[in-house]
């Protein structure tokens, strides 16, 4: 199989040498990263690297215009692959992930998610919360596989030009793939990430989150299994150990005012389809 790597960034500059070192040892076609209004050293740590290898395509933006824009442009440079497999810029697959997760395409396999694990100390209460919704989004896609826009490879003959406003790219891609009549297939290729390490951090990121899962049912008739109360409660309770409960009452708080503040804002017209960083997760550790 022809294979690209598509990576999205905006001052990335913790993690973006990190990954691009780990995936110069994979084989691969070719790695497109699309950098967009950084005001870091992004730029330049990608620009050394594509000094070093012909295989690494930088595609540079002069403006931020959301994380759509930049997917639309790895999309299209990447047409003539068989698979793309995206990755945030601020993750880092297991050694070998591409290959292990290329071995799940079969002819009717559409798209393959990774499984992100956090880095976060779960001892305190934001790292439990990270820790207990990754396992959560694994348990459930087992069920029912839901892409993860931190990892992920899809066929990009499937997926159209997405919507410049789109907030949640990777469930854009999820119901283009379903609604091809292809299967999605969850792995266990793991994927290091970090979670937020503030309230206010998890309150931000979940928030956009949900506003993307709004406007895809508004504007698909799409959600996602991960978005069933129902399955969320089951699975949880099964997840964590007796002397935990109160985080996961904490944490089910924390993500019912996330839901309804969504909801609002939804509401409102308010779409961060160009949104704020969450600067604690960018440096994996």
């Amino acid at each position: 199989m022809k294979v690209a790597v598509g990576i999205a960034a905006y001052n990335e500059e913790a993690n973006i040498g990190n990954l691009l070192s780990r995936l110069l040892e994979e084989d691969v076609d070719e790695i497109i990263v699309v950098t967009s209004g950084c005001t870091d050293r992004t730029d330049d740590i990608v620009a050394e690297f594509c000094e070093k290898c012909q295989r690494i395509k930088h595609v540079r933006e002069a403006e931020r215009r959301g994380k759509s824009a930049a997917v639309n442009i790895i999309l299209r440079e990447a047409r003539d692959k068989d698979v793309l497999v995206m990755l945030s810029a601020d993750n880092l697959p297991e050694k070998g992930g591409i290959r292990k997760i290329l071995e799940h395409f079969e002819e009717k396999v559409g798209a393959v998610s990774g499984r992100p694990v956090p880095t976060n100390d779960k001892r305190k209460l934001c790292g439990f919360i990270s820790h207990l919704l990754w396992e959560l989004h694994f348990r459930i896609s087992r069920r029912s596989a839901k892409l993860t826009g931190e990892f992920y490879a899809v066929r990009p003959y499937l997926v159209g030009e997405l919507p410049e406003n789109v907030v949640n790219d990777d469930l854009f891609v999820e119901q283009e793939v379903r609604r091809r009549g292809y299967e999605i297939v969850q792995s266990d290729v793991l994927s290091l990430m970090k979670g937020p390490e503030s309230v206010s951090e998890f309150l931000r990121q979940r928030i956009r989150v949900h506003i993307g899962h709004l406007q895809l049912r508004k504007t698909k008739n799409y959600s996602p299994s991960t978005a069933s109360i129902r399955i969320i409660l089951s699975e949880a309770f099964k997840s964590v150990e007796s002397k935990e409960l109160p985080k996961l009452f904490a944490a089910f708080l924390l993500e019912g005012i996330a839901r309804v503040c969504a909801l609002l804002l939804f509401k409102l017209g308010k779409i961060p389809y160009k949104w704020r960083p969450v600067s604690s997760t960018k440096n994996i550790g």
